[in-house]
């Protein structure tokens, strides 16, 4: 199984969100948009959150350390989703909340959701971050060719725009539009918003503590691959 990657070197000009060779995937390239370091410098930044296993605090503000390992999980169908609007993740480097968006991303929505509840996104990483595109992560394999076992499908309307702070949903190049298995991007830089609405749309992240903890995490970008410092889920609520 191959991981999820963009078709595309950052020098073309299009831009595409897949993968080489998982069940999902996502990409683009970025640092910090100036809308992100707005936030960043006008939003207060959230309280850092004990990590186990942390050592000393990076200059992007992430709290260094290395995540759990992680029992991966597989199902033969989506969980059943819980009821509850908003989605956060807690994570090393911050908290990113999203308000949910069934109507837009329907199946592959509700699907997240009951991943969430599951506890699947536990203790997984962000894989990859690429400067002024995205920060992808929700891979049970760590690096981009893992998912959970199924896929749905919510293609967005062909007219849908992508913003800072969207969160969608990764999947291959031959995958129909709107598939979804479990990898995420969010939206982190410009080149982010350029993207075709290939890619199921799970919910919004607008508020400044959430576009804070997004410039932290895009702050690691060194190019199309891993993040410079560990990044993962300290753990994943609906509410």
């Amino acid at each position: 199984m191959g991981s999820l990657k963009p078709l595309l070197a950052i020098a073309c000009a299009a831009l595409t969100l897949t993968a080489c060779g998982g069940d999902d995937t996502a990409a683009t390239d970025g640092e910090t948009t100036t809308a992100v370091a707005a936030a960043a410098t006008t939003a207060e930044a959230p309280a850092s959150t004990e990590v186990p296993g942390a050592t000393s605090e990076p200059a992007s503000g992430c709290q260094a350390g290395e995540p759990p390992a992680v029992t991966p999980k597989t199902y033969s169908a989506a969980p059943a989703a819980p009821a509850g609007t908003t989605l956060t993740f807690e994570t090393n480097c911050g908290t990113m909340t999203f308000a949910l968006d069934p109507e837009l991303g329907g199946a592959v929505t509700d699907s997240v959701a009951g991943l969430v509840a599951d506890g699947f996104y536990d203790g997984l990483t962000f894989h990859r971050v690429v400067p002024e595109f995205v920060l992808q992560g929700g891979d049970p394999s760590g690096d981009g060719s893992g998912g959970p076992g199924y896929e749905v499908v919510a293609a967005p309307p062909a007219d849908y725009a992508y913003k800072l702070g969207d969160l969608a949903m990764a999947k291959t190049a031959d995958a129909p539009a709107g598939s979804g298995g479990s990898q995420f991007f969010v939206i982190s830089g410009a080149q982010g918003e350029q993207l075709p609405p290939d890619y199921a749309v799970i919910g919004h992240a607008t508020d400044p503590a959430s576009l804070v903890t997004i410039a932290a995490i895009a702050a690691l970008a060194v190019t199309d691959g891993p993040p410079s410092a560990p990044v993962w889920i300290i753990s994943a609520t609906v509410s």
